[in-house]
């Protein structure tokens, strides 16, 4: 789970998902056109029992998130159902006061709030996605049933989940009447309309959000790095207000003497590059890292693990190294060049569920650097986590596509060509 960032602009992302997913449950619900397969469910409930239709998301959000901590085995997972208990509350209020006698019949009107409906329930998502404020309840249990049953076909998890829910709505109102309720062909918009929709909201949002210095970590990670090259970096790195300079360990102390007056953040690496080092040497490194004055962690994976599809053990370490961190954000590398995928997803997932902040595609020194389908793999698992796309990122247009995939970070030794519009030279 993503380090939660406080502020005005992230509450006011929360609060207005929250919104446009309960009007848009809403208007939906009145186009009689179909709902999405969890809101058939929750239309169901309030048709078979004296529930309300947000009541009934409640109940459904308080079960899905009580699965999730038992699937998850942590008790970090409950905030995520919090904003189903917003949304339950707002659903209510439209379906109930704000458009109790508005039932229109006319099929063009009715077609009209289902598309809009479908638009504004993505937007709401993204928004919530986007406050990195707890969320996705619903996400991570499908995560959890991915653990469950030893798969990383994340798709295949999510059409049985939604499946099982629309099956069972079917049955809650066959039990009282002789039709479907609320399903529909739009029930089908749905599930293939929304994700899609969704990403495409996040990436929006973002882009507009987030100021390009801020998304790089400006990186020199070479053996043969002097104190004159790392002169150079904190200088470029003040100059231009990146996000973080990410050096080797050797250098975090003198770097955080030398940005403690900017906010440039210091990020160093762990288990790099092999990530074969044991998960005591890993979390030594974390320690000695910390007090030193690193302000990120960037670990490698066990890539051994990884292509023997040891999940278990990779959460595990994950988990231990971000005890060793705390509060500090840790970024997971996975390098992705040497993964399939699915265990591309598999580990992502490991990695998150054992509590990185981030999950990261590479370390440079392997066959390959980040690529467009690799950030899009971990973005479509990676929930609120964040996701740092590096290694080959070195123009404008290699960043914005790695945006566009899903990248919320951007590692690369081209942090200043990027800012000018250039290409880089180097190939990190």
């Amino acid at each position: 789970m993503q380090h939660v960032n406080f502020s005005l602009r992230n509450t006011i992302f929360y609060f207005a998902g929250c919104f446009f997913i309960a009007i848009g449950v809403a208007l939906v619900v009145r186009s009689h056109l179909g709902t999405s397969a969890w809101d058939t469910l929750h239309v169901a409930l309030a048709n078979t029992t004296p529930m309300t239709i947000g009541t009934s998301a409640i109940l459904v959000a308080v079960v899905a998130t009580g699965l999730v901590v038992i699937l998850q085995k942590h008790w970090r997972f409950v905030l995520m159902g919090l904003p189903i208990v917003f949304v339950g509350v707002m659903i209510d209020f439209f379906d109930l006061i704000v458009f109790a006698s508005f039932h229109p019949e006319h099929i063009v009107i009715r077609t009209l709030l289902f598309f809009s409906a479908l638009l504004m329930m993505p937007l709401g998502g993204a928004l919530l996605l986007a406050s990195t404020y707890p969320a996705a309840v619903f996400d991570e249990l499908m995560v959890g049933l991915m653990k469950l049953f030893k798969t990383t076909k994340l798709i295949r998890v999510r059409i049985a989940l939604d499946g099982f829910v629309v099956l069972l709505a079917v049955v809650l109102t066959l039990s009282i009447n002789q039709n479907l309720g609320t399903l529909n062909i739009g029930t089908v918009l749905f599930v293939v309309g929304v994700g899609p929709l969704l990403q495409r909201y996040l990436t929006i949002i973002r882009r507009f959000t987030m100021k390009l210095n801020k998304l790089i970590d400006h990186t020199y990670l070479k053996a043969f790095g002097t104190k004159e090259d790392i002169d150079a970096l904190l200088e470029e790195a003040i100059e231009y207000d990146f996000k973080s300079v990410c050096i080797n360990p050797t250098w975090v102390a003198y770097a955080a003497e030398g940005l403690k007056r900017s906010d440039v953040l210091v990020c160093t690496v762990v288990g790099f590059p092999l990530g074969a080092n044991t998960t005591e040497t890993k979390v030594y490194e974390t320690e000695d890292a910390l007090k030193n004055g690193a302000d990120e962690i960037d670990m490698v994976v066990n890539v051994g693990w990884a292509k023997a599809h040891q999940y278990d053990a990779i959460e595990k370490e994950v988990a231990a190294i971000k005890q060793a961190c705390g509060m500090t954000t840790l970024k997971v590398i996975l390098e992705t060049c040497y993964l399939t995928d699915d265990e591309i997803v598999a580990t992502s997932k490991a990695a998150i569920d054992g509590g990185a902040d981030f999950i990261k595609t590479s370390t440079g020194f392997g066959t390959g650097g980040a690529t467009v389908n690799d950030v899009k793999a971990m973005a479509s698992v990676a929930n609120q986590a964040g996701v740092k796309a590096s290694g080959g990122v070195k123009t404008r247009e290699d960043l914005d596509m790695m945006v566009e995939a899903g990248a919320t970070r951007i590692g690369t030794s081209s942090g200043v060509a990027l800012m000018k519009g250039e290409t880089g030279e180097d190939s990190y």
